[in-house]
């Protein structure tokens, strides 16, 4: 079978994602200056790819722990700190094996979470949110994990307008209060909801306020996108027309997520050595629709 070069989920390394170069470098910036960063742009956007297209850069994946938390899903403190510990546990322990010993030292309100594997007789990670008896105290012992790391950390967590939502009302400045005594690691905050987001690091009553370097993404340009596209298609066999490029970026005003999806699909219409013309394209949308149906 083919692969597809037109990714629309997960990130594989930087011959198959887009551009951003700005972006990238602002945020490698922040990161040198020791500088929190507000990311915000709508979902689908292409925040997520950002992030670890940043983390596969070697000034940061040389010189930095990297922690990529999405908390889309959570709906309490507690299960915030689940996906916390989990992310940082099972990255730490994959990249330095004598942190599986310093997590358990450490992180001591959670060691009830974690079990021998029969097979292998190596700790592993099973905790339930039954486990977490006290989330502030877990949090407090995750930070001072994230302290004794022999490395600096950059901690992302996207759809970071979730905590507002949170049953507890003291989240917000409960993690300013945490995020302020980490001396050694810098924090991107990534959201999807502009307004919430806003509010949270631009009201002075915000525990959050002016605590980050804000930024935002827009559309990646027509033209750079076509000269990605155009590449894929010829380093995998194939030719596209560039007029269809353009016209699916314009249907769908450059939305990152929708248009690879397109190319995705044109990718696949296109037979070996032969070209993907702007004639392809009503039947790629119609395949799109009803796979989606």
């Amino acid at each position: 079978m083919e692969e597809n070069p037109f990714l629309i989920k997960g990130y594989k390394s930087p011959a198959y994602f887009c551009d951003r170069a700005v972006e990238t470098d602002m945020l490698l910036s922040n990161i040198s200056n020791g500088a929190d960063t507000t990311l915000i742009s709508p979902r689908k956007y292409g925040k997520s790819g950002l992030i670890h297209h940043l983390f596969n850069q070697p000034a940061v994946r040389d010189h930095y722990y990297v922690f990529y938390i999405d908390i889309y899903a959570t709906t309490s403190l507690a299960e915030f700190v689940y996906m916390m510990g989990k992310e940082i546990y099972g990255h730490l322990t994959s990249r330095v094996a004598q942190f599986q010993d310093k997590f358990f030292q450490v992180v001591k309100s959670l060691r009830m979470g974690f079990k021998i594997d029969p097979m292998t007789g190596q700790p592993t990670f099973d905790l339930g949110l039954g486990d977490i008896q006290s989330p502030q105290t877990s949090l407090d012992e995750i930070f001072a994990l994230i302290e004794q790391a022999d490395m600096p950390c950059v901690i992302a967590i996207d759809e970071f307008q979730q905590i507002g939502e949170y049953a507890e009302k003291n989240v917000e400045a409960l993690l300013r209060t945490k995020i302020q005594q980490c001396h050694r690691s810098q924090f991107i905050f990534a959201g999807s909801k502009r307004h919430l987001m806003s509010n949270m690091f631009n009201s002075p009553a915000k525990p959050f306020y002016q605590s980050a370097i804000s930024m935002g993404l827009e559309p990646i340009p027509v033209s750079t996108y076509a000269d990605f596209a155009t590449r894929l298609f010829e380093e995998n066999g194939k030719y596209v027309d560039r007029e269809a490029i353009e016209t699916v970026w314009a249907h769908y005003d450059g939305y990152t997520w929708f248009v690879q999806m397109m190319m995705n699909e044109l990718f696949a219409l296109t037979p070996s050595g032969e070209k993907c013309s702007a004639d392809m394209i009503a039947d790629a949308h119609r395949n799109v629709i009803m796979a989606q149906e």
